[in-house]
């Protein structure tokens, strides 16, 4: 049986985990000959200590979500020891605290109110929103919210998290989140972090149009038609120019013009020219190690060496786990990194089918909890260089549909034990949106 726990070492592991992916967005890092090391790993392996000494866990829960991560972080472990020792030595040591994080989550899913940790961690977020933009504005950047490297990525989970809450929110305090999610856009746009301005406009879509794919695409259509407008009109030409790259992205990054000229071609911008010389070279090593790829970390040993006379800016890793895991990797690698997204996806869509026809949740709910979790964090790793930051958003997403199912119950059975004889037809906590039930 497992052990009871008492609501104070719930909450304890509780506040350590999420305090751990909150640790990601702060810019505490200490570099030394080996590893970088965050606070993420301090207070990762805490959890797990604290998690044995105590003997909270008396029967070990190795749910599919946690089995699914193992594949693929081995054959990263494999593929970095291939280059060298001292490089597999570093990877083992980033993967073992990750992992110390996935398997303290898979342990705790079935405890974890994934509720309240969802509302610390978008106060968390919030501070070091507010942190980031005052330091920028203090140091005379009014726009460009971009120079703390580890806070500027809260720009791109705070509307996810925002959004999260929304789908599940009552009808009083969906309008204030409303109005916070309003609130949020411009500052979005004069950070510059085109991403999350992004993903914002991909979950604006989903939200209004209820998770429905059909309506979803001619409201995204909208969204880009808003921001042509926007970038014609916008007086700041930094804002301007970062929507331009986002409404013309084909049309930017000429890395050849770069390195004959020593200068940028009119209207790019250094990390599209980056992206477009790492793709340019990650699809002639692909070509050249299809199957197992060049190695965990070798994509930027090549660079550094074959390219040396480069600029400083085009000699950087690959910026997207998707194309990195698919050069470094190779085709196996990329088979079990995507097998751990596919096979979220569906179970997830299984757990909320299943919640669904138990009246805990509503139709919309179901249909847009993938949507609002699951594509933008795609999207983020896509387009956001390797490290800690993506593992730890796989782990999260590998683990999902176990975090979600056991929310569901937790909220069902609080509403047994406060209204014992008004469950015969069970409904989710929060109350569903507005026209959503089946």
């Amino acid at each position: 049986m497992l052990k009871k726990i008492a609501p104070s070492e719930r909450a304890v592991m509780r506040y350590l985990l999420t305090f751990a992916a909150l640790s990601l967005f702060l810019p505490i890092r200490l570099e030394t000959g080996l590893v970088l090391l965050r606070p993420f790993e301090l207070i990762a392996l805490l959890t797990l200590l604290i998690g044995l000494a105590t003997g909270r866990w008396r029967r070990l829960a190795f749910s599919a979500g946690f089995l699914l991560l193992l594949p693929f972080l081995g054959w990263h472990m494999v593929s970095a020891f291939s280059v060298d020792a001292e490089n597999g030595l570093r990877e083992l040591l980033q993967m073992s605290a990750v992992g110390a994080f996935a398997f303290v989550l898979a342990q705790e899913a079935s405890r974890v109110d994934t509720h309240k940790a969802v509302n610390i961690l978008l106060f968390g977020m919030v501070l070091i929103l507010a942190y980031t933009i005052t330091w920028h504005v203090a140091h005379g950047y009014l726009v460009g919210w971009k120079h703390l490297f580890d806070p500027k990525l809260a720009f791109s989970f705070v509307p996810i998290a925002l959004a999260g809450l929304l789908i599940f929110s009552n009808r009083a305090k969906r309008r204030t989140l409303w109005l916070a999610w309003a609130g949020i856009l411009p500052l979005l746009v004069l950070s510059g972090e085109r991403k999350a301005l992004l993903i914002y406009l991909f979950l604006t879509a989903a939200l209004l149009m209820r998770g429905r794919l059909a309506a979803i695409v001619p409201a995204i259509a909208v969204g880009f038609v808003g921001l042509f407008v926007l970038a014609t009109t916008v007086e700041n030409s930094y804002v301007g120019k970062q929507l331009q790259t986002i409404l013309h992205p084909l049309s930017m990054g000429q890395h050849e013009y770069l390195a004959a000229t020593g200068k940028y071609a009119p209207g790019d911008t250094p990390s599209n020219v980056q992206r477009a010389f790492a793709f340019t070279l990650s699809r002639q090593l692909i070509s050249e190690h299809p199957l197992v790829g060049v190695g965990t970390n070798q994509f930027k040993n090549i660079i550094d060496t074959d390219f040396s006379g480069l600029p400083g800016e085009l000699r950087l890793g690959i910026h997207g786990e998707f194309q990195r895991v698919l050069t470094e990797n190779g085709i196996i690698g990329l088979s079990l990194y995507v097998l751990i997204w596919i096979t979220a996806w569906f179970r997830l869509s299984r757990t909320l089918s299943w919640a669904l026809s138990h009246g805990l949740i509503g139709a919309a709910q179901a249909r847009l909890l993938p949507l609002v979790l699951l594509v933008p964090c795609a999207f983020y790793v896509g387009t956001e260089a390797s490290g800690t930051r993506a593992f730890v958003t796989l782990s999260l997403v590998s683990l999902l549909p176990e975090l979600t199912r056991h929310g569901l119950c937790l909220s069902l059975h609080r509403m047994r034990r406060s209204h014992p004889r008004s469950m015969r037809h069970p409904r989710f906590l929060a109350s569903p949106l507005p026209g959503n039930t089946r």
